[in-house]
């Protein structure tokens, strides 16, 4: 068979076949399939992972007597089972800290780590509409039991009080009791 000839074959089974545009054009039966399906649920869209949004936005923080303590910046991140806060002290200093919910102990955890390497580990429930959380650290000088409880305030606000006990939880002292005052845009 002649080089003309097959060109000629196929360039006539070609024209009888459906064009790919055509093809492509026309849904599949999985395609139809997941267009009719609703998006898949993420598995932090329970009640308890949001139970801290009142924390997500951007912040100016106040200490005691209203002196500017920093300013905060949190995001909720991975379909909303992390949330990340980006701290930056009006003094000095930078941190971190993930808060997280941990469906199988049923308990919240929050890590956070400065620009300087001090880490702070703390986990802890809900008691009303405040997160109380707890844990053995020592911080930046401040060895001892951390108590550290966040609540919502009116207008957006919230409120972070943390206290440190020596003697096991007996006394306690503040460390810091900040007011977050979100910031309009």
């Amino acid at each position: 068979m002649s080089k003309y000839v097959m060109i000629s074959m196929i360039a006539i089974a070609l024209s009888s076949a459906p064009s790919i545009a055509s093809a492509a054009e026309k849904p599949s039966v999985m395609q139809s399939a997941q267009a009719d399906a609703s998006p898949p649920a993420s598995p932090c869209d329970t009640p308890e992972y949001r139970q801290l949004d009142f924390r997500i936005g951007t912040f100016d923080v106040t200490g005691l007597q209203g002196a500017k303590a920093g300013e905060s910046r949190v995001e909720s991140v991975l379909g909303g089972c992390l949330l990340v806060e980006h701290w930056h002290g009006a003094i000095s200093g930078y941190g971190r800290a993930n808060m997280f919910y941990d469906r199988q102990q049923k308990r919240w955890h929050l890590d956070y780590i400065t620009d300087e390497g001090g880490t702070l580990y703390l986990t802890g429930r809900f008691e009303g509409d405040s997160l109380v959380l707890t844990g053995n650290n020592d911080f930046e000088g401040f060895a001892g039991l951390h108590r550290m409880t966040f609540s919502p305030l009116p207008n957006g606000a919230s409120r972070q009080f943390w206290e440190l006990s020596k003697d096991g939880g007996t006394t306690w002292k503040i460390i810091h009791d900040g007011r977050f005052a979100r910031r309009v845009q």
